[in-house]
C-alpha cells in the first residue's frame, strides 16, 4: 500500500485525510443514543440507519473485517445550522466524493467500503419505508454514528481538524479497506 497515492487521491476528491489501522478506530457503543433521539428522521427509516444496519457491535466487527481506514474530513461553507439545503447539499457531496475515492482506491486493487458522514442517501424515500428490497446494498452507506465512531477522539488521533462554527462544517468519514 503506497500511503502517499491514498493521500493524494483523497486530496483530488477535496479530503484532507489520514491512515489508521482500523483496530484503533475510537469506537463507544454509547454513541448510538444519537441515531436513537431520531434528530435526521432516518431512524427505522433508512436500510443504512440503525437498527436495520446492525447492533454496534455488528458494525464494530465489520470495520475490523478491514486491517486499514483512510479518514476524511471535509469543510463546507454554510449559512448557519438553519441551513438545512446547505447542510443536506454539503453531506451528500462528502459522501459521493467517498465514493469516487473508492473508485479510484478499487482501481489501485484495494477493496473496502464508505463510512459516511450520514445516512444513505442514493434512495429518496429508502425503499425501507414501502417495504421494497434496497437496490443498491453494496453502495449503502451507513454513518460514522451508526458505526459508533468517536469522531472527536478519532480526528484527534489523525490530526485533523475538528470544530464546530455557525458558517463552516466540518463532515467526517473514511473507507475501510484491504490495501493491494
Amino acid at each position: 500500500m503506497e500511503e502517499k497515492k491514498l493521500l493524494e487521491l483523497a486530496k483530488k476528491e477535496g479530503f484532507a485525510a489520514a491512515l489508521l489501522p482500523t483496530d484503533q478506530i475510537p469506537v463507544d457503543y454509547r454513541f448510538r443514543a444519537y441515531c436513537e433521539e431520531n434528530r435526521c428522521g432516518r431512524y427505522g427509516a433508512n436500510y443504512s440507519c440503525p437498527p436495520d444496519c446492525g447492533t454496534p457491535e455488528e458494525m464494530h466487527r465489520r470495520i475490523l473485517s478491514e486491517p486499514w481506514a483512510l479518514v476524511l474530513a471535509s469543510r463546507w461553507d454554510i449559512d448557519g445550522y438553519e441551513d438545512h439545503d446547505g447542510i443536506r447539499r454539503a453531506k451528500e457531496g462528502h459522501n459521493a466524493a467517498a465514493r469516487r475515492l473508492l473508485k479510484a482506491m478499487e482501481h489501485l486493487g484495494c477493496t473496502g467500503f464508505v463510512v459516511g458522514c450520514s445516512g444513505c442517501q442514493l434512495c429518496s424515500p429508502c425503499k425501507l419505508v414501502s417495504g421494497e428490497p434496497c437496490p443498491f446494498p453494496d453502495q449503502r452507506i451507513s454513518c460514522m454514528s451508526a458505526y459508533c465512531v468517536d469522531v472527536s477522539a478519532l480526528s484527534k488521533k489523525c490530526g485533523l481538524e475538528f470544530a464546530w462554527t455557525d458558517r463552516q462544517l466540518y463532515l467526517y468519514g473514511m473507507i475501510a479497506f484491504q490495501p493491494v
